[in-house]
């Protein structure tokens, strides 16, 4: 990133006059012509010199596209604009809205057609302007598209915006046609829902609040993972087992898919969709789609029609194209939609999606700190080959994209840099529709307004200057803050140009990239920010909640290590927080609850249940009744091992199992394990207490893992996860205390290692001399 000053795309600013000129941001958008001349003065010194004109009977969306411009056309220049309709005698100079009986004033012919729902035409005549578009969305986005292109107006987060000022409002002449390259634009962050902001930013996904005013939205009807939804197996398993998947021999009611050759469930997701059709008339994109987890059907016929298409989503196609046949006829217009994700992902070899199926491809396995065109690593290289195969076999080529951690939200997560590149990769291979999942359940992510900021800019217009983007937000947002903000960023994102960095969706706050030295300087940073906007409390407090991305990051560390967070009283067998510790957990509650924050990460990650975990659990002082030790003889060095070969989401009860190899290990990892994916692991044995004291054990896992000492559980880390670490504490007396560690790996990346540190211990890896099991 470089560092300059905020480049306003279309507004100069001299001498308290504001010119509006032309200049296109992007080859994606084709404007006509450019005439310097003449110009047309819209108001000066408070008064308005044009009246804005609306159709009588104009839709609503057009209705309030005029009634935006001049709410904001006031708010600029402190004149009041005239708002009449088209059976209002005409005004000597105007600005027309919408298509009326106004146009012949423009003596010019609009292919409305051309322009579809969204496109839209800026044209000066005169003293005239016309702003018109296609239905129900391209006058509103006309309107927006005068504001901010011309005008300079930028909407940053609801709330916060820039209205530039004007004693005189001076247009050039405008000759400009604008049609969006993608027909479905999604940021998917909390801060992107609200629907006014939605809309000036000229953006339509399904989630934001979009309502009739704004054009409506490209509205979807079970969104995704709707096999459990069209075939429920509560509803139908019992009587008909065979049409749900069939794995390792045995039908699943449970954590299922479909068999998507069984003629029955062709016919009834047929009628499910057929129905969605006829209940649901606005929307528009109707999602038969895969249960998020495996469990493919591995039936005869499924499994053949894979082999055949070299790929999972033969079954799936077969099924998806069958009820886009089925239905196009009676609902002309609508698509069915499907996901190409994880074992869906390849496309087929000889099969062709419809003409009315939207292909959704997933990028769930990429590094995201990298361009994928660049094919830095093998995930991203994948995904660029399977995104250009599908582009040469999908007429409607839609991608699923992604943009923080979704196991820590707030942990930093540089990926600004390669968002235009990815963006403008997709389009070049015909993708036409992009969804940008994020920060969803809770607002104020890591830089998440910036976030879907940027991802605004960019779905709109491809080739938005990035850089522009981070600086004018920055500016909008904090102030005087901006410099030192965007140092920060610059810091974060210089720290993963590494080709070997792999950012992927699950990254924790220990990646490798946050090294100490970079948080302590991202803390220096926050500081010189604070300090610029001290006087100003509004832009504080946004910076303060900026700050919660480093201030939790730098807690899971602390507390990870634990040593770092809290004072270990051996002789008392007690545990206190660390000033330091205790002052950053108060700053970073009190921040968060202040500004609605209310989860860490997507799933189970309650704000309440962080902070009852932080404060309840370990305020003040805690005390611990010290364990025995164990009266064992014959202790052998390293601790024996229990292997399974079996995929699984959470740790199983290992008493029900039998092993599939055993023997023993030198200690707690993975180097027993003859593969990487789809087994689980359960180490018994003893671990050796050197003296007396408090005891720190942390165990780092991805995915599940659990920690015992006794039939005390210790360290819950259980689930499907990217690698963290979670930490407990103990008191032991000196000798030998019964250990037993569980892991499970599913699939992906793995990691496994057991931390501990105590009296005359530092933080470490458990080391193998201090492993035992009995002979």
């Amino acid at each position: 990133m470089k560092h300059h000053a905020t480049r306003r795309a279309a507004a100069a600013f001299c001498g308290g006059l504001l010119t509006a000129i032309l200049l296109l941001e992007g080859c994606a958008h084709t404007p006509t012509a450019v005439k310097p001349l003449p110009a047309m003065v819209l108001a000066e010194e408070g008064e308005a010199r044009a009246a804005i004109v609306v159709g009588a009977d104009a839709p609503p969306s057009t209705r309030y596209a005029a009634e935006e411009l001049q709410r904001f056309l006031n708010e600029m220049t402190d004149a009041r604009f005239d708002l009449i309709t088209d059976a209002d005698p005409p005004r000597p100079a105007e600005i027309v809205v919408g298509r009326n009986s106004r146009m012949h004033r423009f003596n010019v012919s609009v292919d409305f057609q051309s322009l579809g729902q969204e496109g839209y035409i800026l044209l000066s005549k005169g003293p005239h302007l016309l702003i018109a578009g296609g239905e129900p969305r391209g006058t509103l986005y006309g309107v927006y598209g005068l504001l901010e292109d011309h005008l300079g107006c930028r909407w940053f987060v609801p709330g916060v915006s820039r209205i530039p000022k004007a004693d005189k409002l001076v247009l050039l002449h405008l000759d400009e046609v604008r049609k969006p390259v993608l027909e479905y634009r999604e940021p998917f962050v909390t801060e992107c829902f609200n629907g006014d902001w939605a809309a000036r930013n000229r953006m339509n996904g399904n989630s934001m609040r979009l309502t009739e005013k704004h054009g409506g939205a490209v509205t979807y009807q079970g969104f995704v993972h709707t096999f459990d939804t069209l075939v429920p197996p509560e509803k139908y398993f019992d009587e008909h087992p065979e049409y749900f998947s069939l794995v390792d021999g045995k039908r699943l009611k449970d954590r299922t898919q479909l068999c998507c050759t069984n003629p029955d469930v062709m016919r009834i997701v047929t009628e499910g969709v057929r129905q969605w059709m006829r209940d649901n008339p606005d929307a528009t994109v109707f999602s038969v789609s895969q249960n998020d987890w495996f469990n493919f059907c591995k039936c005869d016929n499924c499994t053949a029609l894979a082999e055949a298409e070299d790929s999972q989503m033969g079954p799936m196609l077969h099924l998806v194209n069958h009820v886009a046949r089925e239905v196009r006829d009676e609902f002309p217009g609508k698509a069915v939609d499907t996901l190409a994700y994880q074992y869906t992902r390849k496309p087929p070899k000889t099969m062709r999606p419809e003409p009315n199926v939207i292909i959704r491809l997933c990028s769930i396995e990429c590094d995201f700190s990298h361009p994928f065109e660049e094919r830095a690593r093998k995930e991203n290289a994948a995904f660029a080959d399977d995104l250009e195969a599908w582009a040469k076999i999908s007429q409607r080529l839609w991608v699923w994209n992604y943009n923080t951690s979704f196991s820590h939200y707030l942990v930093p997560y540089p990926n600004l840099n390669v968002r235009g590149p990815n963006i403008r990769f997709m389009i070049k291979n015909n993708v036409r529709g992009i969804f940008e999942q994020d920060v969803y359940t809770t607002p104020h992510g890591e830089f998440s307004g910036l976030s879907g900021y940027l991802g605004a800019k960019l779905l709109w217009n491809p080739d938005y200057d990035t850089d522009t983007a981070i600086n004018e937000f920055l500016a909008g947002v904090y102030g005087d803050a901006a410099t030192p903000l965007r140092l920060y960023l610059d810091l974060i994102h210089d720290a993963v140009k590494d080709p070997k960095t792999n950012m992927h969706i699950w990254i924790g706050p220990n990646v490798k990239f946050l090294t100490d030295k970079l948080l302590k300087r991202a803390d220096a940073l926050f500081d010189a920010a604070e300090k610029a906007v001290a006087d100003d409390p509004e832009t504080l407090e946004r910076v303060r909640c900026a700050r919660l991305s480093v201030d939790y990051t730098q807690l899971e560390r602390m507390r990870a290590k634990a040593t770092d967070a809290y004072e270990l009283d051996h002789e008392g067998y007690a545990i206190r927080m660390k000033p330091a510790f205790q002052a950053r957990v108060n700053r970073f509650f009190e921040v968060a609850e202040r500004n609605g924050v209310t989860a860490i990460r997507e799933s189970d990650g309650a704000l309440a249940d962080y902070k009852k975990l932080l404060l309840d659990a370990l305020t003040g002082e805690t005390k611990f009744t010290p364990r025995k030790a164990a009266s064992v003889q014959d202790v052998k060095p390293g601790l024996r091992y229990a292997w399974y070969d079996r995929t699984l989401d959470l740790l199983p009860d290992f008493g029900a199992l039998s092993p599939d190899a055993a023997g023993v290990a030198e200690r707690v990892d993975l180097s027993k394990s003859p593969t990487m994916d789809g087994f689980a692991l359960r180490f018994e044995g003893y671990v050796k207490a050197p003296a007396n004291g408090v005891y720190t054990f942390a165990l780092r896992s991805n995915d599940g893992s659990r920690l015992w000492m006794g039939k005390d559980l210790l360290v819950d880390n259980d689930g499907l996860h990217k690698s963290e670490t979670k930490t407990g504490f103990t008191a032991l007396l000196k000798g030998w205390h019964p250990l037993v560690v569980e892991y499970f790996e599913s699939g992906g990346d793995e990691d496994l290692e057991l931390f501990w540190a105590g009296p005359g211990l530092e933080y470490e890896p458990v080391p193998p001399q201090a492993f035992g099991h009995r002979g």
